[in-house]
């Protein structure tokens, strides 16, 4: 029973916290368009206009917001990383010839060689592209901050989930269908996910697609975590798009971190991927079928610090010195699957769908994905994830889970649901 309520309690891990905090700053509310937009524009050597209405400012690298954090004053840039776990080259290679060999019918596509933005221009050389917050993101700050923390867990609320998931409780705000490994030391992560536009219900919902590596307690300010993946989050974004995001946290959500860019923390190198940026082309249900590229993250094992890579570019990296909790040396959790949040706007569960709004049954070419799991291990090598990693939905009749291996995916699920059906209550 305790190991059952332990898996249970480390699945609700993600929880939105205050995601416009300021990267230049902290101005108030009235002035806060005008101050962020004058440091924004100091460093801005270009900007593009991307068909989605994002406006994509291509800023100076060394006067990125990450090094306004006050740990990283004296920070110097790493350009590249210093060192790659055994076995991530070949797995990148293994990658593309499957893609190159498979049939063409069957295979499914890469899709981040191009965001939207990239049908207008690239940034320079040196620069980094930040997407532009919108008007109501900067002088609507504070209704920002207090809509997202609502779906917060306080100390009590995370008792009484973890009473629910023992059958006493009503069902969470947060839902999930992930798989997880549990290590005494895990040094990164890969993954393969199939990207797709699931319906969300409610303005301040959200439909998720990711991995997370974890270290510390699930209870009080002592959790660190670094994540990325898809997002669909009209909240936060404004629109309905799926697009790529990084998250990171090192006191459980409380006041830390934030996702892409919005605050102080991640280094971005790469000039070719814009964090929050809209992804395309996505899959279709009993269609073709569209792949993000391999994630990996990892940490280096000269400077600490968690790197990031999208098939074979290195977007940038988490600094080991903002993480408190274990994550400056190692992760002992590493989860992978979906997340949804329900708001219960029509006084029932919400019909926010997870991954391609159907159930994991479907299988492929229906459900949503992600395969090919490896972990990077004691040795510093990417090994597979076994076979009999543990897995669970917090709510099956809504959102499901099938685990599956073969010798194109290795191990892998399906994962996803429609949210409120018959069933669904």
């Amino acid at each position: 029973m305790r190991t059952e309520a332990m898996l249970w309690v480390c699945l609700f891990s993600y929880v939105t916290i205050t995601i416009f905090c300021t990267a230049y700053g902290e101005p108030t509310p009235s002035v806060a368009r005008t101050e962020y937009l004058r440091r924004l524009n100091e460093a801005t050597l270009r900007t593009i206009e991307s068909p989605d209405g994002d406006v994509v400012h291509c800023v100076d690298r060394a006067k990125q917001p990450a090094f306004d954090h006050p740990l990283l004053s004296d920070h110097v840039l790493q350009e590249s990383p210093t060192s790659i776990p055994e076995g991530l080259e070949d797995l990148n290679a293994k990658y593309l010839s499957m893609l190159e060999n498979s049939n063409s019918t069957a295979r499914p596509s890469t899709i981040f060689g191009t965001q939207l933005w990239h049908s207008q221009g690239r940034c320079p050389e040196d620069t980094v592209p930040i997407r532009r917050p919108s008007d109501s993101d900067l002088l609507d700050r504070q209704h920002q901050t207090r809509s997202y923390r609502r779906l917060n867990y306080t100390a009590s609320s995370k008792r009484n989930l973890s009473r629910k998931l023992m059958g006493n409780f009503a069902m969470p705000v947060h839902e999930y269908a992930v798989g997880q490994i549990d290590h005494t030391s895990i040094y990164g992560t890969y993954a393969i996910f199939n990207a797709w536009n699931p319906k969300v219900q409610d303005p301040e919902e959200m439909s998720i697609a990711q991995l997370w590596l974890i270290s510390g307690s699930f209870y009080g300010p002592y959790l660190d975590t670094v994540e990325a993946g898809w997002t669909v989050e009209p909240g936060a974004y404004k629109d309905y798009n799926t697009r790529f995001f990084i998250y990171w946290t090192n006191d459980n959500y409380k006041t830390s971190g934030c996702r892409d860019l919005h605050c102080p923390g991640f280094v971005h190198v790469s000039r070719d991927m814009l964090l929050g940026g809209t992804i395309s082309p996505l899959s279709k249900y009993g269609g073709q079928q569209f792949e993000m590229q391999p994630v990996a993250v990892w940490k280096d094992n000269v400077t600490g610090n968690w790197w990031l890579r999208v098939g074979s570019t290195n977007i940038g990296y988490w600094p080991a010195r903002l993480f408190k909790n274990g994550l400056q040396n190692k992760a002992s959790i590493a989860q992978w699957g979906g997340e949804i949040t329900n708001m219960f706007a029509k006084g029932r569960h919400t019909s926010t769908q997870m991954g391609s709004g159907h159930f994991s049954t479907e299988g492929g070419g229906n459900a949503a994905y992600v395969r090919s799991l490896q972990y990077v291990d004691s040795t510093y090598s990417f090994v597979s994830v076994p076979k009999n990693f543990r897995f669970a939905a917090s709510n099956p009749t809504c959102y499901s889970i099938t685990p599956y291996s073969t010798t194109y995916s290795g191990t892998s699920f399906f994962f996803g649901g429609p949210g409120y059906n018959p069933q669904c209550h």
